[in-house]
């Protein structure tokens, strides 16, 4: 059912929205038709799940694109970017909007791993392919934005800030981690103690999944990419496909350490010639579809790949599966690890 709000939040919000008639939001670009937001509009009635800790609010959380303080518990909170919809539903919390995943997610654009969480309810999901849905998330009357693992820009942030208190990238745009995704959006929802234990947790599952198979121990690796033919994306340390397998014992490839990615990236590419200086224990490569994995594999160079050679080889091709273990979180490690997990030891054992 809607939410009885305080007069004073009520008034607030109706500031909010005129405010942002008056900035020119309504005529902001919105991806579709409808403001860039999908389904079925039942985010105006997900709600939060539990009190915040005595003591949470106000809290002042410093980023890249300012400080964002919030006054008291957030009601109704909006996501952006990857990553801050799975903590808010880790910590029991279902945003009225959170971004729709054509890659990766349902018919719908849900997440596997989002999809228990739901619970039933419908948050509006919204369409971010053509930039930041202004309009579609003034219309939600946020109480706050999670942008925690996201590319928006200081204009973008001075827009979103005009609607509600928004929370934005520590340092670079899609360089987040995910224990300080989950650190953001524990703080910005007063759930600072939940979000450490959800982190220790998860980072205890994935030190477990290296223990309980010693033979990654100290395996060197390399994870790229490949959207075609002639080059490989290869990930550096910081990237969250890294820090994953690091912590399960194994250890970048020599040359990765010797990449120079451009600022703010969080890979370089290498380009098939030189393709030796990725070579490693085990290889990881994700495709966008089985008919580029074949495009690369075809390549006489990449045939010559030790890794490759050996069979020490993980292709990623499923796009749930693909996603799950780059955009890394607290909810989609424990659903990958299960099947990425024999993958990574499959391949160790034969390097």
């Amino acid at each position: 059912m809607p939410y009885a709000l305080p007069l004073a939040r009520l008034r607030r919000r109706a500031a909010v929205v005129l405010s942002v008639v008056a900035v020119g939001l309504v005529s902001a670009c919105g991806g579709s038709d409808d403001g860039g937001a999908t389904g079925s509009g039942g985010g105006a009635e997900a709600q939060p799940s539990g009190s915040a800790a005595a003591g949470a609010f106000p809290v002042s959380i410093p980023h890249a694109l300012g400080t964002t303080t919030i006054e008291e518990q957030p009601e109704r909170v909006v996501t952006l970017g990857w990553g801050s919809q799975d903590v808010a539903l880790a910590l029991g919390v279902v945003p009225v909007g959170m971004p729709k995943f054509t890659y990766g997610g349902n018919a719908q654009g849900i997440l596997p791993w989002n999809e228990d969480k739901l619970a039933g309810q419908a948050p509006t999901l919204l369409d971010e392919s053509d930039g930041v849905p202004f309009e579609a998330v003034a219309a939600l009357q946020p109480d706050v934005i999670l942008a925690t693992y996201s590319g928006i820009q200081q204009a973008d942030y001075d827009r979103l800030a005009q609607i509600a208190p928004t929370v934005a990238y520590p340092e670079t745009p899609w360089l987040t981690s995910w224990q300080e995704q989950t650190t953001l959006v524990g703080a910005a929802l007063g759930k600072s103690t939940e979000a450490q234990q959800l982190v220790a947790e998860t980072e205890q599952a994935i030190a477990k999944a290296g223990t309980d198979n010693p033979v990654l121990a100290g395996k060197s690796f390399t994870y790229g990419n490949a959207a075609g033919p002639g080059a490989i994306s290869a990930y550096v340390t910081g990237d969250p496909r890294v820090t994953l397998l690091t912590g399960m014992g194994m250890e970048p490839a020599p040359g990765i350490e010797t990449l120079k990615p451009g600022s703010g990236q969080f890979y370089a590419d290498v380009s098939i010639e030189q393709a030796d200086t990725l070579d490693s224990d085990v290889l990881v490569m994700w495709y966008g579809s089985e008919d580029v994995q074949k495009q690369v594999e075809a390549q006489k160079l990449f045939q010559e790949l030790p890794a490759v050679q050996r069979g020490s080889y993980v292709a990623l091709t499923d796009q749930s599966f693909v996603f799950a273990t780059s955009a890394v979180s607290v909810l989609s490690i424990p659903w990958s690890l299960d099947t990425f997990v024999p993958q990574l030891v499959e391949a160790a054992e034969k390097a």
